[in-house]
């Protein structure tokens, strides 16, 4: 009786993958100009600029959709900034995938504070009253070191993802601005974020009928 060979059918090839400088997309369905981006950090531009904060405050400018985090310094006599910077992010970015990508090192900050034994909180300070450089990002790469974090800003813009999707043109990361404050603060940065990011990942009201319904 012959013996019946069976063929390993070949798995799928993966999509091809494209771009540079630490920035690489591939487009998983190819009926489709919708891009997969991966961000290799370690081949990014660190950003030039610096800044030390003490304090922080969160704005939400719901009509744009824009969230926009005040660092800065504080007057100890008032309360207030004494100096600060602005950037403004999309509040989907911001508590959506950026939220999502803090939880590990929300982890990491808590095993650090555990540690030295800090049980500070920050003082809040009232709202800024004067204007101040603004800046714009819609990246965050966050590194928590003992006692401190480094909070990187960068921009990928419209542009360079059009390009890519229509010319698979390479996309450059735009380095903003670096944010340097203590583990205590980091930690406050993250408890003032958490009530805005839960409520953007709760299920919202859904229309069925005649009546507004939840779905789990």
């Amino acid at each position: 009786m012959p013996r019946t060979t069976h063929r390993r059918k070949s798995s799928p090839k993966p999509p091809p993958t494209f771009g540079g400088n630490g920035v690489f997309f591939t487009f998983p369905d190819e009926h489709s100009d919708q891009l997969q981006v991966k961000i290799d950090f370690a081949q990014v531009l660190v950003p030039l600029n610096y800044y030390y904060a003490d304090s922080l405050r969160i704005a939400l400018d719901e009509g744009l959709q824009i969230a926009v985090l005040s660092f800065g310094r504080r007057d100890q006599a008032v309360d207030k900034f004494a100096d600060r910077i602005d950037v403004a992010m999309p509040m989907k970015a911001l508590f959506g995938p950026i939220w999502t990508s803090f939880r590990p090192i929300e982890e990491a900050v808590d095993k650090i504070l555990e540690a030295s034994g800090a049980a500070a909180k920050p003082t809040p300070v009232a709202a800024p009253d004067s204007q101040a450089p603004t800046l714009f990002s819609n990246l965050i790469f966050l590194a928590a070191g003992d006692g401190e974090s480094t909070f990187d800003f960068y921009h990928l813009s419209p542009r360079d993802l059009h390009l890519a999707k229509t010319q698979k043109q390479a996309m450059q990361l735009l380095p903003i601005v670096r944010v340097i404050m203590s583990s205590v603060l980091t930690k406050e940065f993250f408890n003032r974020l958490r009530p805005y990011a839960e409520k953007a990942t709760r299920p919202q009201p859904v229309a069925d009928g005649s009546k507004r319904v939840a779905r789990p």
